[in-house]
């Protein structure tokens, strides 16, 4: 009875003991280190909205154009002016070489120049703005509006993200600091994949949030394989985590 007594404590004893070695799970989730939302640099019509949800496309690829007929009759009214203020400003100087003008009427036929010409780099940057392209290779992320919709200036329409760039974030005890240094080989388990990764921690955040005494870090798979998407998710142990 005393033998099988002293066996059963031992092996709550070595329970115990496992238990406050093991490490306690660290929470894991993939994000992409490039994201972005394109807003409506202008308020319009959309004409061509290409893209759905999920679509790859490539750097400079056009992501979106509005309905730009106003905006182009602005562009040929402001160089019709412009060229209208130079007329008479080259008209101004020809008298000048004369010695028959007014100095007035030739600083006013300058000024008017100046104007002219912003106003034409205005409404160029108009049109400009009546097309979309991507400033860098990825994914769509999100869709935020349909073709034809009409927006406002500042309206989301899409989010997109580089998926050549995805990294691990992590959290951590704040404690860690003193033995995990960047470079530091880990292992992943993905819930949505059900495999494991090894990964590289990267880089630390620039703070140690002191209510918890933690500190957020980053780490990345080598050779990204297929399958991985921003917003998965699983847990990360450290092989050299101190009991």
């Amino acid at each position: 009875m005393r033998r099988a007594i002293l066996f059963a404590l031992a092996v709550v004893a070595t329970g115990s003991a496992r238990a406050e070695t093991e490490q306690p799970p660290i929470g894991v989730q993939i994000v992409a280190r490039t994201t972005a939302q394109i807003g409506a640099p202008m308020a319009g019509q959309l004409l061509e909205f290409p893209l759905a949800d999920g679509d790859a496309f490539a750097a400079g690829q056009l992501l979106a154009r509005f309905n730009c007929a106003q905006p182009e009759a602005a562009i040929a009214r402001a160089k019709a002016e412009a060229d209208k203020r130079a007329d008479i400003f080259a008209t101004q100087q020809s008298l000048k070489a004369l010695n028959s003008y007014s100095k007035v009427e030739l600083k006013t036929a300058q000024n008017d120049v100046a104007v002219a010409q912003a106003e034409l780099a205005l409404a160029r940057t108009t049109v400009a703005n009546c097309t979309i392209k991507a400033p860098f290779a990825g994914r769509v992320s999100n869709i935020a509006v349909r073709n034809f919709s009409f927006v406002q200036m500042g309206a989301p329409l899409l989010d997109i993200l580089d998926e050549s760039t995805l990294e691990l974030e992590l959290i951590v005890p704040s404690r860690w600091l003193a033995w995990l240094a960047p470079g530091a080989g880990f292992k992943v388990r993905i819930t949505e994949t059900n495999r494991d990764y090894d990964a590289t921690l990267t880089r630390f955040s620039g703070r140690v949030d002191p209510a918890s005494q933690t500190i957020k870090i980053y780490g990345r798979i080598p050779a990204t394989p297929p399958g991985l998407l921003p917003g998965m998710s699983g847990t990360a142990v450290f092989p050299s985590a101190p009991n």
